[in-house]
């Protein structure tokens, strides 16, 4: 009787003395093993495609860059030639070449009335309005702190 109860021998139970069992245990941390291994596999290759991904959109950007540059012109002149339309009806229906110019210059100048509303508009968020009032009511809290404690020095 040396040995350990459950090795190999008929003492611990095991009727014939038959090995017992340790196959479960080995197979489980096989296969979690081998998950292990095919999730480093699975996140070697996704970090392959977001390379790979990551290049073709910077080609990508590029080119969508230049069709924007492209763009730009024709947007000019596409919108020269609304301005242009709008000032033929009005010559078409006055019979007047000053009305005519005038809607083509009104029609500009509307425009850029719009575009300076938006760039004012705009031009506000870029004073950081937020933090402004952020800071001012910290300034307002240590500023309030402070003359509390000056009235505290002051009353003993």
């Amino acid at each position: 009787m040396t040995g350990i109860p459950g090795e190999n021998n008929p003492e611990s139970g095991d009727v014939g003395g038959h090995e017992q069992a340790r196959q479960p245990l080995k197979d489980e941390l096989k296969s979690s093993l081998a998950w292990l291994e095919h999730a480093a596999l699975a996140g070697g290759d996704l970090v392959r495609l977001v390379g790979l991904e990551l290049r073709l959109a910077i080609a990508d950007s590029g080119k969508l860059a230049v069709l924007g540059l492209a763009m730009v012109p024709l947007l000019l002149l596409a919108w020269i030639g609304l301005s242009v339309l709008l000032g033929w009806l009005a010559f078409a229906w006055s019979g007047s070449v000053a009305l005519s110019i005038v809607v083509f210059i009104v029609v500009q100048l509307a425009t850029l009335g719009v575009m300076a509303a938006l760039c004012k508009k705009y031009a506000k968020s870029l004073s950081f309005p937020a933090t402004k009032r952020q800071l001012q009511t910290l300034k307002e809290e240590t500023s309030g702190t402070k003359e509390t404690e000056k009235s505290d020095s002051t009353a003993r």
